[in-house]
């Protein structure tokens, strides 16, 4: 079976992080995991099993998580790590439906990146916030990707182990370095622009997650109780859930931890 390197940048609260680790077992129990300590408590992540990215470092909020993918990316690559397909998570994501390794390798089979919501920005797109942005600075990247448009997406991102390789070996992944330094204070959310732009700019065969799986994939509002209950009920593809909220108490978290028997 091929296999899912999952990576997580983490920055607070361990119970919680402990729950979604108890999470990813149950529910993708092929799968491995690395963290991105990308908080201020050095002791976060002891203990856990986990290995942690040694260029991890503190993040902030929307600005500089495209690093995060990188770094994680060239450490992988420089140990010789074994996987498939890179997938990052974010903290606040759980599973709720078993299935997702083995629909992520079937709808991976012919592709090489998949991501929710894919869309193309053309000048006069203004109403999505980071588009608005990178309109703003889209001169000095589009020598970089060489592309008329950029692109748009959201959610848990699939790379394979190939578009890894890719990214890394860019011609321009230096200048792509430098560039990420410059707008990354300016342009929320880079990330979300970024690779699938880049995986545009490389010819790299893309999709998007299919609809009934990545719509659970979403910015707002944070999933309810109820929500989840009558996704499972009514046998939906609520494989991967985005925004949990990170409290233990949660009665949406609570609900999903009754269904790990």
């Amino acid at each position: 079976m091929k296999k899912i390197c999952f990576a997580i940048p983490v920055h607070e609260n361990r119970d919680v992080i402990k729950d979604q680790l108890e999470n990813i077992r149950y529910f993708c129990p092929n799968a491995s995991i690395v963290f991105f300590q990308s908080g201020k408590d050095p002791n976060l992540c002891n203990r856990l099993g986990i290995p942690v990215c040694p260029t991890s470092f503190p993040m902030v909020w929307g600005q500089d998580f495209s690093w995060f993918f990188l770094n994680v990316m060239e450490r992988l690559e420089n140990i010789g790590y074994q996987y498939d397909y890179f997938i990052n998570l974010d903290s606040d994501s759980l599973f709720a439906k078993k299935g997702f390794e083995e629909f992520i390798i079937s709808e991976m089979e012919e592709f090489d990146y998949m991501s929710a919501d894919i869309k193309i920005i053309p000048s006069d797109d203004d109403w999505w916030g980071p588009a608005q942005i990178m309109k703003k600075v889209w001169h000095l990247w589009q020598p970089i990707f060489n592309t008329e448009h950029f692109y748009g997406c959201f959610g848990s991102q699939v790379f394979s182990r190939k578009f890894v390789k890719q990214i890394l070996s860019f011609n321009k992944f230096e200048d792509m370095k430098k560039m990420m330094k410059q707008t990354e204070k300016e342009v929320f959310a880079l990330e979300e622009i970024l690779f699938i732009t880049l995986a545009n700019s490389l010819g790299v065969k893309s999709k998007a997650y299919r609809h009934n799986v990545g719509k659970w994939m979403r910015y707002v509002p944070k999933y309810t109780e109820q929500e989840i209950m009558d996704a499972i009920n009514n046998n939906e593809e609520c494989y991967l859930l985005h925004p949990v909220q990170r409290l233990m108490n949660d009665p949406a978290r609570k609900f999903i931890k009754s269904l790990i028997q």
